[in-house]
């Protein structure tokens, strides 16, 4: 750069002193700061979800919960066979284990080397080490971002039993379901040539600015640099939330965006979309968006028994309870017209709330433009633990988005914009041999705000 040119800042147009290699812009030395400043709060979210990711590799709950439908097959096997076999169902689990280990142990091989950088640039802040700029930001968010991408849509194993007699010893291989290893280059594949982060342009401060006011500024900026920057993030407390996603489906139905998703295809047949966590106590509250539905607004929303073998028709099994268009209520899967005041005038980007209450075996309802949630009793007879949910539909394209726990303010905001308070319907059943509903109350004295 000749030296004999004045710089200026393309922040404020006064006389520039640093030039930023990543973005290739100008600045003076208080925005060089503030620039400075912006690029280590894209390091500060980029380093918490990093930990994030760390923190899920060395979750063993959840690792076994997400190759828990790989067990069952195994388990299965078990069960049909005879005692003299059950020796290679223990190996084959042993086997299955090893494996998830031989996973989780390769990804974190390649998560080693980002680990330790981000570590490193942590460690440093405070000794003004200035070695990054964005071209590193965007690398290693590439970088981590593939990882997560293949970590998660490799979760399981595919298990095969070679052997169709339950009398014949059979042999149990335990591989994986995708054997694609073509992963992204680790963050030190890619050399990028040059400086790095902000660095001073030659002698353009020394002209027109006399040096005493020059020390004076850059002593007093290095003060504020001490001061403002950010500390350490190994003391980063994160709180994982495992929401739930869409799991099991029947045919004529897809599910998209790693399980967030699903969607009917061209055809009207129906189809039934089961979620991935099962529920035995507690209360949960699931959140939905409906993103695609057809004219005549049938969709159902409900639950159903794990035990349950998904159809295309789950929503009229005996353990489904739920809601759906046409003002319908399921219970034990016989639809019940009008019951209770029900409306099911569900639209397109209606937010829908379905609270499992396992304590009380209860089941709610509610969607954006009703001023009443529609409570409904569970019979565990007909529908025993463990519960999930269950969505079903038949028209084409209908599609149904499942939110993060997260988004349960915008469901709030939702309810707030209603004119009265949201009051709770209750439906009281008289439970006879197939749990048919005698009779029902309607309670709004529960106000839920």
């Amino acid at each position: 750069m000749d030296a004999s040119i004045v710089k200026y800042c393309n922040t404020c147009q006064e006389l520039a002193g640093f030039y930023c290699n990543g973005c290739n812009r100008i600045f003076c030395q208080q925005h060089a700061y503030e620039h400075r400043q912006s690029l280590y709060e894209q390091l500060d979210w980029l380093t918490v979800d990093h930990d994030d990711f760390v923190c899920t590799l060395n979750d063993d709950a959840s690792i076994a919960e997400r190759n828990y439908s790989s067990r069952q097959i195994i388990d299965k096997w078990e069960e049909e066979s005879i005692g003299n076999i059950r020796k290679i169902a223990a190996e084959a689990r042993l086997a299955l284990i090893d494996a998830i280990k031989h996973r989780i142990n390769g990804v974190k091989a390649k998560l080693k080397m980002l680990t330790e950088k981000l570590q490193a640039l942590s460690h440093n802040n405070s000794n003004h080490d200035h070695n990054f700029d964005e071209r590193n930001i965007k690398q290693w968010a590439t970088d981590l971002h593939s990882l997560k991408h293949d970590f998660f849509t490799q979760p399981t194993f595919t298990v095969r039993v070679h052997g169709s007699k339950p009398v014949v010893m059979p042999i149990i291989r335990i591989q994986p379901d995708s054997l694609d290893e073509n992963h992204s280059n680790s963050p030190e594949s890619q050399n990028h040539e040059g400086s790095f982060g902000l660095v001073p342009l030659k002698n353009s401060t020394d002209l027109h600015e006399p040096s005493s006011r020059r020390t004076s500024t850059t002593n007093q900026q290095h003060k504020t640099n001490n001061s403002l920057l950010p500390t350490d993030h190994q003391n980063v407390n994160l709180i994982i939330k495992k929401d739930d996603r869409f799991s099991i489906r029947s045919d004529h139905v897809k599910i998209l965006e790693y399980g967030q998703l699903f969607t009917h295809d061209s055809s009207t047949r129906d189809a039934s979309i089961g979620g991935y966590h099962d529920y035995s106590q507690g209360e949960h509250k699931i959140f939905f968006h409906i993103e695609h539905m057809t004219s005549n607004q049938w969709i159902f929303f409900g639950i159903i028994s794990k035990h349950v073998l998904l159809g295309q028709k789950a929503f009229m099994d005996s353990s489904a309870y739920g809601w759906a268009g046409y003002n319908k209520v399921y219970v034990g899967g016989k639809p019940m017209p009008i019951l209770n005041g029900y409306h099911g005038d569900m639209k397109v980007k209606d937010f829908v709330e379905l609270t499992i209450d396992c304590e009380r075996q209860t089941l709610s309802l509610w969607h954006s433009r009703q001023t009443c949630k529609n409570k409904l009793p569970i019979d565990i007879r007909t529908c025993p633990f463990p519960w999930q949910f269950l969505i079903s539909c038949h028209n084409s394209n209908d599609s149904v988005r499942v939110l993060p726990s997260s988004m349960s303010s915008i469901i709030k905001c939702e309810q707030d914009k209603l004119d009265n308070a949201i009051k709770i319907r209750e439906i009281r059943l008289k439970h006879e041999q197939d749990c048919f509903p005698i009779s029902w109350e309607t309670n709004t004295a529960e106000t839920v705000r």
